[in-house]
């Protein structure tokens, strides 16, 4: 009887397992493909009829397709949102401009139907007045405890950075968020304090604030806390801070609070931090310290012994590390040969090689040095140069620039473009700009170079020489432009239009999208864990396959051909993202011979969500990044394909040149 009954289930949870896979396969091979033709052609109208499909995740990928799908009668969309009532359709509505009486609308919608306010909250945080910061703060003892509470409090606190609030009001609202313990909501009240520039003005509800500073244990609490205390009483703050625990503390809190004393003028307590900051074990949390300490120039002379016993001459640090610290010596010249035998490991460290010899060597001999770089055969050697040589002359001295140099940096400059790289000439273009070494008889000169482009693919070089013509050539660049934004790439008219250039309008140009390979979707399964072994360790990421079923195609073809293996992370922004999967350069600017849509979500962008960078809606190719941080102000505006599982702490220990050995999949046994 036992063994009969365990063939029973064992045979009912094969049925299910092959019910599930079989609707999983039918949604992918039939239902899907046909939703994505219009997502192909960014149709809105088409798309909205599968918002009432019979199969719930159509919908919502519909309703997703339309958070970057531009959308014609906005009242009409309001009414078909408020139909679905959804988390992915009040995401689509937010990202949509909203004249006047559209907003008094959903300010009536908000007051008349409790049910809508979670999803209107979130609209108006991104598109809201002053008259939808009233209406939130008019209502606020109505929010407190709703299942809204988040999204309206997270308005309220984006809308302050833009519109009044009356002081009496703030205090009430900071009062009652100064207590909380719970860092979703902590962040969302006081995410305006964080991001933007306002102080804490009240000394009753800044001291609330600091006292959470003691008794909250959660690090994400703590590190909003560090920062809107220091910005609204620095030295208050300061004398405040315990500095037993520095060298143990969570690395986000470790780097925010690098960032924070940087800011101030050098005593002994800040030498305090900042040697614990240099004992703390994260390397990030290193780089920041020193980064800090080297902008700091009140910092006495004798610290300088601590930076070379903590960092230089420690082995154990990273040479990315150790160059940094190496950087933040006045005179750095007895370290010259340790500099170059450090740099030798990763061409990404000549960046902070090249910093250091242009505080060590005379104006003509790192010109020279900078010169050998710029002829060099690699690639990324020349990028480095060129980046170099713009931060080198913008910083020079007036009485240090004369014609002679001018035009040997002129002439660097044009060697540059004559590389014919995208990535050399998307960093040389900004310091034409403002080197003020062309004129009017370079155009030409300019034009052809611009010929050696082409849209879509070099969509960056076109964006940065588009500012770059507007103040140096505008008139002569006019037709041009006109010849530019006819061709109807919208990210490109859009950044045209930002530039302050008056250009025709034009039907967009249909894109040639890669198309998903459907089948082998299949085979990935739902959710399969994307695997990246660096150096550091291995990141897991587990993906959401019908959230963003193009990218995660196109992300899979590269992965089976190892494109991703030994290549960079290129990008570090500490507490905000690491970047990486640039298989084309390496330096950010480069990418697979094809493009994906934008597969927008809904989600917040929390720590350990991963997404895909972008030069523009519907530019994306294989460029990954991985949150160290919640950002809210990223949400609806790039595609998340899913979320580290495993491996955070190797995230927070990534630095520029760190690369992943192998990409891989771990599919679910069947």
């Amino acid at each position: 009887m036992c063994k009969v009954f365990w063939v029973f289930v064992l045979f009912t949870i094969m049925v299910s397992c092959q019910q599930k896979e079989s609707a999983y396969s039918i949604l992918l091979n039939q239902e899907y493909p046909e939703l994505y033709e219009q997502v192909f052609e960014r149709n809105a109208d088409s798309i909205l009829t599968f918002t009432s499909h019979s199969d719930p995740f159509i919908r919502e990928q519909a309703w997703r397709s339309l958070i970057q799908t531009p959308v014609a009668d906005i009242n009409d969309f309001i009414t078909k949102v408020q139909y679905a009532d959804t988390e992915e359709a009040w995401m689509a509505l937010s990202t949509k401009e909203l004249s006047e009486d559209q907003l008094n609308r959903l300010h009536d919608l908000w007051e008349q139907r409790t049910t809508f306010r979670k999803g209107i909250s979130r609209v108006l945080g991104q598109q809201g007045n002053q008259a939808s910061l009233d209406l939130l703060v008019r209502n606020f003892d109505s929010i407190i405890d709703q299942n809204h509470e988040f999204e309206s409090a997270l308005a309220i606190s984006r809308l302050m950075m833009d519109y009044e609030i009356s002081e009496n009001t703030l205090h009430s609202i900071l009062k009652y968020a100064a207590v909380l313990n719970e860092p979703d909501l902590y962040r969302a009240y006081f995410y305006g304090f964080y991001r933007g520039n306002q102080m804490v003005k009240d000394q009753d509800i800044l001291k609330a604030i600091w006292d959470g500073y003691n008794w909250v244990e959660n690090p994400q609490i703590k590190q909003y806390i560090l920062r809107i205390a220091f910005r609204s009483d620095p030295a208050g703050t300061l004398e405040k801070l315990p500095v037993s625990d520095i060298s143990s503390m969570n690395v986000q809190l470790a780097v925010e609070l690098a960032m924070q004393v940087g800011k101030m003028e050098w005593n002994e307590k800040i030498g305090e931090i900042f040697t614990q900051l240099m004992e703390h074990k994260n390397p990030v949390v290193n780089e920041v310290a020193l980064t800090n300490i080297e902008s700091n120039s009140d910092k006495p002379s004798d610290f300088e012994d601590r930076i070379k016993e903590l960092i230089i001459e420690n082995d154990e640090k990273e040479s990315s590390v150790r160059l940094s610290g190496i950087r933040s010596l006045t005179d750095a010249s007895e370290y010259l040969a340790l500099t170059d035998k450090l740099a030798e490991e990763d061409v990404y460290l000549l960046q902070k090689k090249l910093d250091i010899y242009r505080k060590a060597l005379e104006t003509d001999e790192y010109m020279s040095l900078l010169t050998g770089y710029a002829e060099s055969e690699n690639r990324m050697e020349v990028l480095f140069a060129a980046q170099a040589l713009s931060q080198f002359w913008n910083g020079l001295p007036e009485s240090e620039v004369n014609t002679e140099r001018k035009e040997k940096v002129r002439s660097l400059v044009f060697d540059f473009l004559d590389q014919q790289d995208r990535s050399i000439t998307y960093v040389t273009i900004p310091f034409m700009n403002t080197s003020e070494l062309f004129g009017e008889g370079d155009f030409e000169k300019v034009k052809e170079y611009l010929s050696d482009y082409e849209l879509p693919g070099d969509v960056e070089v076109f964006q940065v020489f588009g500012q770059f013509l507007k103040d140096t050539f505008e008139d002569e660049a006019q037709e041009l432009i006109n010849s530019l934004a006819a061709e109807g790439n919208i990210a490109l008219n859009n950044t045209f239009k930002d530039q302050g250039w008056d250009i025709p309008e034009s039907g967009d140009v249909s894109k040639s999208f890669r198309k998903p390979d459907w089948n082998r979707l299949v085979k990935l399964g739902p959710d399969p864990v994307w695997v990246l072994e660096t150096g550091k360790g291995i990141i897991e990421i587990q993906m959401d396959v019908l959230s963003a079923p193009a990218t995660i195609s196109g992300m899979d073809s590269l992965t089976v051909s190892g494109a991703y293996n030994d290549v960079a992370f290129h990008r570090v922004v500490p507490n905000f993202v690491i970047q990486g999967g640039d298989i084309e350069t390496g330096d950010g600017f480069g990418g697979p011979d094809f493009v994906v849509p934008t597969e927008a979500s809904s989600l917040q962008y929390e720590r350990g969500r991963v997404g895909i960078a972008s030069a523009g809606t519907d530019t994306e190719g294989s460029q990954y990044f991985v949150m160290h941080d919640w950002a809210p102000h990223l949400n609806g505006r790039y595609t998340i394909i899913g979320e580290v599982i495993s491996g955070m702490d190797v995230v927070d220990k990534i630095m520029v040149g760190d690369k992943v050995n192998k990409a891989s999949w771990r599919v679910p046994e069947e």
